[in-house]
């Protein structure tokens, strides 16, 4: 049965929770061995996307949770000459993610949420930003994103004023028929997986 299919929110479409329950616990059992063959394939489709290698700024992140690893990627940019950034969780509440650019000698800091993100490092401004890989737990072809919860890609993009591309980066299996929306929640404007990338629907 797919996500898409469960039981939830009484018109047949699962519930956010539901959704996210279920692709965070399939996303942890990929095997190991399996996940690096598959984040080659996804590398190799993120570093030929024009958006990403036309970019002043790339806002990156890096694995958790059993997200794909892109580091190879954004080594690869810092090599190009592109500014990459990763993001900072604040410790105030309710403050927004702060991004610190990153270079491969950047030294790291584990977060409260077992994390790694940038010990030090200049804060680039939100409106800098070209480009946002942007992990998820789930996403659909009109390019709906499921995101851990928290909310903090959502408030973050609600804040930059100039409209950058939005690309959503995940295993080709956290693609589901359709995702519930807010009104807060932030569109892609594509997605690359291990096996394509593409641009969502209007």
């Amino acid at each position: 049965m797919s996500p898409a299919s469960e039981p939830g929110d009484g018109d047949g479409a699962p519930s956010k929770a539901m959704l996210r329950r279920r692709l965070r616990r399939d996303r942890k059992q990929r095997e190991r061995r399996q996940r690096q063959a598959d984040a080659a394939g996804l590398n190799r489709h993120l570093l030929g996307m024009e958006a990403v290698c036309s970019a002043a700024w790339v806002a990156g992140y890096f694995a958790f949770d059993g997200e794909p690893d892109i580091r190879f990627s954004l080594t690869q940019l810092c090599r190009r000459g592109i500014g990459v950034v990763l993001p900072v969780v604040p410790e105030t509440p309710g403050a927004l993610l702060r991004f610190h650019r990153w270079t491969p000698a950047t030294p790291l800091t584990v977060n409260r949420y077992g994390i790694s993100e940038p010990r030090g490092g200049d804060v680039v401004p939100l409106e800098h930003i070209d480009t946002w890989l942007l992990p998820l737990v789930a996403f659909d072809r009109a390019g709906n994103r499921l995101g851990m919860g928290a909310g903090w890609y959502d408030r973050v993009l609600g804040e930059q004023k100039a409209k950058a591309f939005r690309l959503g980066v995940a295993w080709s299996d956290q693609e589901v028929d359709r995702i519930p929306v807010e009104p807060w929640d932030q569109r892609l404007d594509a997605v690359v997986t291990e096996r394509e990338s593409f641009h969502c629907e209007e």
